[in-house]
């Protein structure tokens, strides 16, 4: 409901404009819009985030009611086929046939982790260097994810014997195989199958997950973690580096505040 969401979010749809306003209009990028930092002097990164998440609870308040009303819409079902193919649309599993029928090689626990994996080019790296140099971030962990790094992860939560499930662009294999092969991950390792992978799907899988692991220069993580905050679930690592004495994963910046903070930073690097 269009009305819906302008009376909510205090948008207005650009076609809901008349024609003879439309050329005084200011446009901005969705790119510049995203790392936009405003220079007002009232503006905090407290007050940014409370209107993060007023407009992030208020979106998915609509798309909750959305789904009790339409639950077998196409859109719904987009949005939650993940979900679906995992655990069953009453969410208490399917049967062996018919993950099978959906390319799922493992039956999922009742709790799980989603790890967030997707290639990266040469601005990717730049952005993982300049990650390294001005944050401390490894310089390859969120893209290569070998095994030690997950487990160093689940481990401490008690999710190390549950499922590690991965949403990937599909471009990235190493990754797979690495967690595929590793003997402490592969018992629970699997990916989202792509005939039933979609951005919304992936989207709501990870933020529902009890347990998330992103890149610190994806905005894709950046938005699912942003949610789960959000929404009060906890548990989302963006950030880990090897420990200089043990060698060991350890991860750090884990608030809102945190992330946010690195987000300005990360203007800087383009």
């Amino acid at each position: 409901n269009r009305t819906e969401v302008e009376n909510r979010l205090g948008v207005m749809f650009y076609d809901r404009v008349e024609e003879k306003y439309r050329s005084a209009l200011k446009t901005i990028s969705m790119k510049d819009a995203y790392y936009y930092i405003s220079k007002h002097s009232d503006f905090n990164m407290v007050d940014t985030i409370d209107h993060r998440h007023y407009a992030i609870q208020e979106l998915y308040r609509m798309t909750a009611k959305e789904m009790e009303l339409h639950p077998n819409s196409a859109e719904v079902s987009a949005m939650c086929s993940s979900m679906h193919a995992f655990f069953g649309k009453d969410g208490r599993g399917n049967n062996e046939q018919d993950l099978q029928k959906n390319g799922i090689t493992k039956k999922i626990t009742q709790k799980y982790s989603v790890v967030h994996s997707r290639m990266m080019n040469s601005i990717g790296e730049m952005l993982f260097e300049g990650a390294h140099q001005k944050f401390g971030v490894d310089r390859r962990a969120g893209i290569d994810l070998p095994p030690d790094l997950i487990s160093s992860i689940l481990s401490p939560l008690g999710m190390n014997n549950s499922s590690i499930v991965m949403i990937t662009d599909g471009r990235s294999l190493d990754p797979i195989k690495r967690l595929s092969s590793d003997p402490t991950t592969a018992p629970y390792f699997q990916v989202v199958p792509q005939g039933i992978s979609t951005k919304a799907s992936d989207i709501m899988f990870a933020i529902l997950a009890d347990v998330f692991i992103g890149s610190p220069v994806s905005t894709f993580s950046h938005y699912i973690a942003h949610t789960r905050y959000a929404l009060g679930i906890g548990n989302s690592y963006l950030f880990y580096r090897r420990n200089a004495t043990t060698e060991k994963f350890e991860t750090f910046c884990h608030d809102e505040e945190c992330l946010q903070h690195w987000i300005n930073m990360m203007v800087s690097l383009f």
